[in-house]
């Protein structure tokens, strides 16, 4: 049976943090990106007809340390015991940390990106095939990129022209499914960390 079983178990009081509404930690330094599929811009479009999101706050991440986004409770919750280990996200230009657990199953990095928001999982910018989330109240999309069963994004909405990325990785054969199970769950601690500060 999977080590990782009891922890999905542990993490059913997370569950409640997101819901479907539609639609790296590194082992051996392994840090799988975002593909850009165009030569566009990384900077959200904006249209004065756009209509405004639908979030419980704006949550301004461009001061916030991705790698104080969850708190040592969270990070044992989810078994990153490690030391976080921060860097930047090449493909956002933004500040991202890596968090990584003991038995090195699987992996996650958060990223607080200020160049870009969830539009960018839909407009055509990524490769990936998105399905709407709310992650605690927030809109979020949920990207699996098609062909790669090692890896799973989400990004949260938390202002405009922002988001929360999580990624969520494999390393020992963990299935795709069960990283996007993962994920928003990892993504509603960080987004009720970073609401309550």
């Amino acid at each position: 049976m999977r080590r990782a079983v009891p922890l999905l178990a542990a993490l059913v009081l997370l569950a409640g943090c997101s819901r479907i509404t539609g639609g790296s930690a590194t082992a051996g330094d392994r840090e799988p990106e975002p593909t850009r599929t165009t030569g566009a811009g990384s900077s959200e479009p904006t249209s004065p007809s756009k209509a405004p999101v639908d979030r419980p706050k704006k949550i301004d991440v461009a001061a916030v340390d991705p790698c104080a986004t969850l708190t040592e409770a969270q990070r044992a919750l989810f078994g990153a015991t490690g030391e976080p280990r921060p860097g930047t996200a090449t493909t956002y230009q933004s500040p991202t940390c890596n968090f990584s657990r003991e038995d090195h199953r699987w992996g996650f990095r958060v990223t607080t990106v200020t160049t870009t928001g969830i539009s960018w999982y839909t407009d055509g910018s990524f490769a990936v095939e998105p399905e709407h989330l709310e992650v605690g109240g927030f809109p979020a999309v949920l990207g699996r990129a098609p062909g790669d069963d090692e890896v799973c994004f989400l990004g949260v909405d938390v202002a405009d022209g922002q988001m929360v990325d999580v990624q969520v990785s494999s390393f020992e054969d963990v299935p795709a499914d069960e990283l996007c199970r993962l994920a928003p769950q990892i993504a509603g601690a960080v987004v009720e960390t970073i609401a309550n500060k």
